[in-house]
Formats: structure tokens, C-alpha cells, sequence
């Protein structure tokens, strides 16, 4: 299948992030994860379209994006959110992220609230992923020490192997695609203070409706930690995907698009 089309979003910082933008309806922005292009959502796109707007928003650092290298923070990349918003000029749109990505929206809502957005859906994403004392929901046997260690082997073997649609979909968009502007390396910055966040107290804060949905398979983080984190916000649901680990929206589009089409048209309006 063919990779949908990207048109320019010029942010304020001189920074130019790519986009795709198919459907008519409600408006959704989707976010993809670490090291990982967009365009791994066009299969769940070209079935939500069918009711909704869904547009792909290209974070920075990945795929065609440009950007200077002095900015590697999840507060800018949320700061990126807001602007997008305005910038395609979009009502109460759902924003929804998956691993990094729903870090992202949540930096986007801790600087600038939930006044914009209708909804938001976090796909398999704890908002602190650093365990200690008061939070256990995180990445098992790491610590701020360890970061950079981990970091070198950022991505963790699978439960179940995915579909052979969902493999083709990996390889075309984090192999085929674009070179990304930085490396691994480059983007240490970015995913140390990624690694490092914790966005329980702005969860506090946030009065629209959000659903967090857990993997059963997942291999960086326990599955209940969907249901901890709809606790935290005062309208929180969760949803466990069940026989999918990390690339949830890839590995069983079907189940994905369900969930999300429910969630909608309970919430989304």
C-alpha cells in the first residue's frame, strides 16, 4: 500500500514538520512513536477516513522533517502540537498518540491545557516511566543511571509476532523512508528527557475525556498501567487491545479502529 502524501507545516522556531491530511468529518491528530514515521498509521487512516478527518502529524527529527538540533525536548515537541492546531485550523480535534507520541500530548496538555482538544486516546504509554517509591506502572529494572545504557538497545523483542502486513508496515516506514535528520545518537537528548518525564500531576489537570489503552502483550510496561492512569484524570477510561504488544495500532488494525470509532462517538464530539 502505497504511503500517503505529506504537505509542509512551517513552526515558529524555523522548524518545517510534514503531515497528512484524508478524510472529512471530525478532525484527528494522530502521533507516532520513538524512531517510528506517521505513515505506520496509514492503514488505521484509511479506515477511520471513512468517518472522520484523520491527519498524521510527522514529529520532529523524524522522516522528511527539518529541524536544528537545539530544541530535543518533549516540551517543544508538545509547544509543536499547539501550534499545528492553529496552524490547519482545527475545532475540538481528538488527539491520539501512541508509545512517545502520547508522551508528547501530554506535554501538550500540561503547557497549554485541554481547552482546544475534544478528547485524547494514549496507546500504550505510562506517563512516568522511571519506578520508584510512589509508582511501580513503569519500565521494570531501569533507573536515571541506566537511561543511557537502555538507550542503546531502545527496542525490546515482541510477545507475538506480528502480521506479515504489520512487518511490511515497520520496514517501509522506519526503513524505506526518509532518512530521519538525527540519529539515535543525536536524538539522545530527546529521549532522555522522554525517559525522565512524569506527567501524573498534569493528568490531574485534565477535564476532557481521555482513554488509555494497554497492550496485553506489552513488552515495556505492565498492562494495568491503562487502568492506573484512567484514575488519574477525572474523566479516564482504559481498554486492553487484547493479543498485541507494543505496535498496537499496526498489529491488529481491526481491533484499533473499533476502539477508536466507540471512543468517538461517545466522546469525541
Amino acid at each position: 500500500m502505497k504511503l500517503e502524501r505529506f504537505k509542509p507545516f512551517p513552526t515558529s522556531d524555523g522548524a518545517l514538520l510534514q503531515y497528512f491530511d484524508i478524510g472529512e468529518g471530525k478532525p484527528l491528530i494522530v502521533l507516532a512513536g520513538a524512531q517510528t514515521s506517521v505513515q505506520t498509521y496509514r492503514y488505521v487512516a484509511r479506515e477511520l477516513k471513512k468517518n472522520y478527518r484523520v491527519i498524521g502529524l510527522e514529529r520532529r527529527f523524524e522522516g522528511a522533517t527539518r529541524s536544528s538540533f537545539e530544541k530535543m525536548t518533549m516540551a517543544r515537541q508538545g509547544q509543536d502540537i499547539d501550534e499545528f492546531i492553529s496552524f490547519v485550523n482545527l475545532k475540538d480535534p481528538v488527539l491520539i498518540g501512541h508509545s512517545l507520541g502520547s508522551s508528547v500530548i501530554m506535554s501538550y496538555l500540561s503547557q497549554f491545557g485541554d481547552e482546544k482538544i475534544a478528547s485524547a486516546i494514549f496507546v500504550d504509554q505510562t506517563p512516568k516511566m522511571l519506578n520508584d517509591s510512589t509508582w511501580d506502572a513503569g519500565v521494570p529494572g531501569i533507573n536515571e543511571e541506566s537511561i543511557s545504557k537502555i538507550l542503546k538497545t531502545p527496542i525490546l523483542p515482541l510477545h507475538k509476532r506480528p502480521k506479515l502486513k504489520v512487518l511490511w508496515s515497520l520496514f517501509s516506514t522506519m526503513v524505506l523512508k526518509e532518512k530521519s535528520i538525527a540519529s539515535v545518537k543525536e536524538k539522545m537528548p530527546l529521549y532522555k528527557d522522554y525517559l525522565k518525564g512524569d506527567w501524573r500531576k498534569s493528568l490531574h489537570q485534565v477535564s476532557k475525556p481521555a482513554l488509555f489503552i494497554g497492550t496485553e502483550y506489552s513488552p515495556f510496561w505492565p498492562s494495568r498501567h491503562a487502568e492506573i492512569c484512567a484514575d488519574l484524570v477525572q474523566n479516564g477510561e482504559f481498554k486492553i487491545m487484547e493479543k498485541v504488544s507494543h505496535g498496537a495500532h499496526m498489529e491488529d488494525t481491526t481491533q484499533f479502529v473499533s476502539i477508536v470509532r466507540a471512543w468517538i462517538d461517545q466522546h469525541g464530539q
